[in-house]
């Protein structure tokens, strides 16, 4: 019997085989040796719902399934999973007030165990790769997309073998597809053809989004007079759901800034010594409904940057960041100041990333829905900086905007939060108009 099969019965096993060693792990670190026998039994009368909860976690997050994930996301997946976990855990034990040991137990248990997971995750995956099967890719699009669609699907699927068909020709047997992608250029027409294929056989099929998908995304299938009609979905936070996030982003945002003034007057004055010019940049941005407001960070570039050029779009390799900037950008810390804008009401948490107004005045004459982001309050992370990356194409960020704005929940604001603060450390770069 191949590995994959084996390993994947055994899979939900083996977690709960870890989580049980990394916990003892953990009392033996929080008691300096083994515990007593009532702490010991306690945990062991807690532990079966403990490990329910993990494979139901897990099993939400999609680790069970085939891991087609990359590195990075599978990182991202395990310890976002472990971290809910660990809150769950934690909420039982509170609700069980006769629980008998201390509950610092599951944090150090939670902090050893994204280590543990993300170990055999990986290992897992790498096992698992070397027996995948080739994926049959049909790819329509014309060859000069071709490169990026390879590439893409790369990403998600270990072994791939890719097919080209233009977008013009007629829809061919889908039978030995595994996975449809359609490029930018295809037709309307075509990708309904394409679309019904896929759904008769149950194929995968990605494609990407015009302004027309994204608009209509998420409407809803109601009648008039028995005719049927579809009905836009909104492009609004729901009030309720705005005051729940003005509280939650006063409270952390006041907590943040009391917690870390002291690293941040460190980082100020690291800032002064090593190149002239203040410690702070304030810079114009907008915010909801167009309005204008002033975006307080760390200043990462040498002073008077853009005196010759003018407002220029952050790169990777960008020569006017100096190198504490680059370390800053870097690791987020430039960012730690929009805590005062957060506090202010300027800006929350989550929410699509404050541009500046040159360049918002620019992206709308190319992306017809641009400002329909400025429904949702800007954020210091959104949906695009986590899903699409810091150095996405403007009309991607877009999308991803658009598509946060129209879908918004609390549970994804913490979803969101968690994220980037796992993506940071894996140490992903800043924001491209920074």
């Amino acid at each position: 019997m191949r590995f994959s099969t084996i390993a994947r019965g055994i899979l939900p096993l083996v977690d709960v085989v870890i989580l049980n060693a990394v916990t003892t792990l953990a009392f033996l670190l929080r008691f300096w040796g083994f515990p007593v026998s009532y702490n010991w039994a306690a945990y062991m009368h807690l532990f079966p719902w403990d490990a329910a909860a993990l494979v139901a976690i897990f099993y939400a997050y999609g680790l069970y399934a085939p891991p087609k994930q990359t590195p990075a996301d599978l990182n991202q997946t395990v310890a976002t999973a472990v971290i809910v976990h660990g809150f769950a855990t934690l909420a039982v034990t509170f609700l069980a007030t006769a629980i008998g040991f201390p509950r610092s137990v599951f944090l150090i248990s939670a902090f050893l165990q994204v280590p543990a997971f993300l170990l055999w995750r990986r290992v897992f995956r790498s096992l698992w790769l070397r027996e995948a099967p080739v994926t049959r890719v049909l790819a329509v699009c014309g060859e000069d997309e071709l490169p990026a669609l390879v590439h893409q699907a790369g990403q998600v699927f270990p072994h791939v073998d890719v097919v080209r068909v233009d977008p013009d020709a007629p829809v061919p047997d889908l039978s030995l597809a595994g996975v449809v992608l359609l490029g930018k250029r295809v037709p309307r027409a075509v990708r309904e053809q394409y679309f019904i294929g896929c759904l008769s056989r149950d194929l995968p099929c990605f494609w990407s989004p015009d302004g027309y998908d994204l608009l209509v995304a998420g409407a809803q299938l109601t009648a008039l007079g028995g005719t049927p009609y579809l009905e836009l979905a909104p492009v609004r936070i729901r009030r309720g759901s705005l005051v729940v996030k003005r509280l939650a982003d006063i409270v952390l945002s006041a907590i943040g800034l009391a917690v870390l003034s002291p690293l941040m007057l460190l980082i100020a004055v690291v800032i002064r010594r090593t190149s002239p010019g203040p410690a702070l940049y304030w810079q114009e941005r907008v915010t909801v409904g167009g309005r204008i407001f002033r975006l307080v960070k760390f200043r990462t570039m040498y002073q008077d940057a853009e005196a010759e050029t003018g407002p220029v779009l952050a790169d990777v390799d960008d020569r006017r960041v100096t190198p504490v900037g680059r370390f800053l950008r870097a690791t987020h810390l430039d960012e730690l100041p929009q805590l005062w804008n957060i506090l202010r009401g300027d800006m929350s948490i989550v929410g699509p990333r404050p541009e500046r107004p040159v360049f918002v005045d620019e992206f709308r004459k190319t992306i017809p829905h641009y400002d329909l982001r400025h429904r949702a309050p800007p954020g210091l992370t959104g949906l695009a900086q986590v899903s699409g990356g810091y150095y996405a194409k403007p009309e991607d960020k877009a999308a991803f905007d658009l598509h946060y704005a129209k879908t918004h929940s609390l549970l994804k604001d913490l979803w969101l939060i968690a994220t980037t603060a796992l993506r940071h450390t894996f140490g992903r770069g800043p924001d491209a108009s920074d």
